[in-house]
């Protein structure tokens, strides 16, 4: 039976949903709110799972398609009356339909072939993440042990529309006479795209082989939202935890610490919470406390903020999969931040960066899209 390849709660946890059938989980979910079908909710796709995993139906591209249409973004377990762990439900039936050779989607193969074969998601060359060092000066250094790793992740050093927010977040460190070492060329992906589109055992080669490496740093700082919620949540060694934290976080100890002295700015912007640094792992207080110790920053929040945020649309391989889709859901929520007056829609996550730029250039509203990095750097220089 294929439900005995599932733990146990997870099969309990679809038993409650198919009593409850509330559909609190609509409210808000970006997928179900733009296509308004039964089979993109939570509630139809627990339906959908509930019978796959009891042999009722067979796996299928449409069962795949379902099960890869929702963000994992868990605004719809903030709404769930029954507490339904979606997220975690849909991660494991991902590895299930992969081990069955019916997932990930078509549309993802070139991830996980670009993942084996590069080593990053993005078909570049290992020597491509040298590219953002060499524009400030930076050398890279893998062989100095117990210091600080700036750990750059996949996206931001591969796309050249966002590597500044790298060379930004650098510079910050500079500033505050942080002594810190970056892996350029040598630089392992976290491994976070295989195990959202459930590509498990790729995952596990990666972290294992990542984890000799990186278990040398006192701590591993990150730009990335999604590298942090991995390395943070999904690796372990053994007697040594890895010590992750967010750039976020650490402009906060920085600034707390009288090591920034950002100027006056002058300026309206309002922050949009990535789902991987706000809902996945509780980080929502440091990027506002950063935000408001810049004086002359006025921080206005959105309608849907914090636990509530709407998702930006690119997380959990939806934008590979579904681009119109995606960019659709960025849109909404450009609106929402245009609502507020802000000049600046501010975040701490390459994904989002990347689809909420994109929404905003195509918006007849203007807001200007920038990572945090870049509202301090300005000030602080």
């Amino acid at each position: 039976m294929i439900a005995e390849t599932i733990d146990k709660k997870y099969i309990d946890a679809l038993e409650a949903c198919s009593r409850c059938r509330c559909g609190c989980c609509k409210d808000g979910c970006p997928v179900y709110n733009v296509m308004l079908e039964e089979q993109v909710s939570a509630r139809g796709r627990n339906l959908i799972i509930r019978a796959f995993l009891s042999g009722t139906i067979d796996a299928s591209p449409r069962l795949s398609r379902a099960v890869y249409s929702c963000l994992l973004c868990r605004l719809d377990e903030e709404n769930c009356l029954a507490r339904i762990p979606n997220a975690e439900i849909y991660e494991k039936v991902r590895e299930l339909l992969v081990s069955r050779g019916v997932g990930p989607l078509p549309e993802h193969q070139q991830l996980l072939a670009s993942l084996k074969n590069y080593g990053n998601p993005w078909m570049q060359p290992s020597s491509a993440r040298d590219r953002w060092l060499k524009k400030i000066g930076l050398t890279a250094a893998c062989d100095k042990p117990n210091r600080e790793l700036y750990f750059a992740g996949c996206t931001f050093a591969l796309d050249p529309g966002i590597q500044h927010v790298l060379q930004a977040t650098a510079k910050i460190f500079k500033l505050a006479g942080l002594e810190f070492s970056v892996l350029g060329k040598d630089e392992p992906c976290c491994g976070s795209t295989a195990l959202r589109v459930g590509d498990r055992k790729l995952f596990e080669n990666l972290r294992k082989r990542n984890l000799e490496m990186l278990s040398r740093f006192d701590r591993i700082i990150t730009s990335c939202a999604g590298c942090y919620k991995t390395l943070s949540t999904n690796y372990s060694n053994g007697n040594k935890e890895l010590k992750i934290s967010h750039a976020v976080q650490m402009f906060e100890e920085l600034m707390r610490s009288g090591r920034l002295s950002p100027k006056e700015m002058n300026v309206k912007v309002t922050y949009h919470d990535p789902c991987h640094l706000g809902r996945h792992t509780g980080v929502y207080d440091s990027p506002r406390n950063v935000l408001k110790a810049i004086p002359g920053v006025e921080l206005i929040e959105m309608k849907n903020s914090r636990e509530r945020a709407r998702c930006c649309g690119a997380g959990a391989g939806l934008k590979t999969a579904n681009p119109k889709l995606a960019l659709e859901i960025a849109q909404r929520r450009i609106n929402e931040a245009c609502d507020t007056g802000a000049q600046i829609l501010v975040t701490a996550c390459p994904f989002c960066e990347q689809n909420l730029s994109e929404a905003a250039r195509l918006s007849d509203r203007k807001i200007v899209v920038k990572d945090i990095s870049e509202i301090l750097l300005e000030a602080c220089q």
